[in-house]
């Protein structure tokens, strides 16, 4: 076995600020409304809604499901008109700073976690097409042992298919992400260890002091009833909420 444990780091708003909101969005949604007449602001809940339809569809393939090129075609079908601009590339000619960014010196906690005995797998909802490019210009590739996306397993990350092999292939799977319904609910259920990342209180932190503490004392939304088994406020503290884990782990 070459890896004692794999640990699943998604990558938008956890590792990474992609360019959709800052370059993709803009242009397609501006486009969309002057040629339907449309708001850009209901423009925006047509084709979100779209890609939330085709992700609770069961029947609708993952690739379709997050593909945004698509998704604009299709809400653009709808009204009746036709799109000159694509997603992927103005993705592509936008992967890089201001447009996108690496979130909470990720890289540097990447290299920290970097390690013989633990694979580091970017898991993300994003087609490869989108993300490869925006991984490459900030350097984050060659930090990742593997690299997972829908169009690798055709699967979402709710679909414990979206993981392929490596659960069998390791003692310990560790999710790591800031989106509760993909990143902690799901991989709790697959037998992951989750870590959550969120963003600090304002006040009142009290018994949210350490990252094994805060799960229990955690001010979840209703439903949320999936509990994480570590929370974190910054990526500062992942390596060493990942080295417990793995203690616990291999000590049993």
């Amino acid at each position: 076995m070459k890896f004692q444990s794999v640990v699943f780091i998604d990558l938008d708003a956890t590792i990474i600020r992609g360019p959709f909101e800052s370059a993709v969005f803009p242009v397609l949604f501006v486009e969309l409304a002057q040629k339907s007449g449309l708001a850009v602001k209901e423009i925006r809940r047509w084709v979100i809604q779209e890609n939330l339809d085709r992700q609770q569809d069961a029947n609708c393939p993952a690739i379709r499901a997050m593909d945004w090129d698509d998704i604009f075609d299709t809400v653009a079908a709808r009204l009746g008109v036709k799109l000159e601009a694509k997603a992927v590339d103005i993705a592509s000619s936008h992967a890089g700073p201001p447009y996108a960014v690496v979130l909470d010196h990720a890289d540097q906690v990447l290299n920290q976690l970097a390690s013989p005995h633990r694979a580091i797998v970017a898991a993300t909802k994003g087609l490869r097409k989108y993300q490869l490019p925006v991984l490459d210009a900030l350097g984050l590739t060659p930090l990742f042992t593997d690299i997972l996306t829908p169009d690798v397993s055709n699967a979402l990350k709710r679909d414990p298919a979206f993981y392929g092999q490596w659960p069998a292939s390791t003692r310990l799977q560790i999710s790591v992400g800031d989106h509760y319904e993909d990143d902690v609910a799901p991989p709790r259920r697959f037998g992951f260890k989750v870590v959550w990342k969120v963003d600090p209180p304002d006040e009142g932190w009290g018994k949210l002091e350490q990252p094994f503490t805060r799960p229990a004392n955690w001010g979840y939304l209703a439903g949320q009833t999936v509990r994480p088994d570590a929370i974190v406020f910054g990526l500062h503290e992942l390596p060493q909420v990942v080295a417990r884990l793995e203690e616990q782990a291999f000590s049993a």
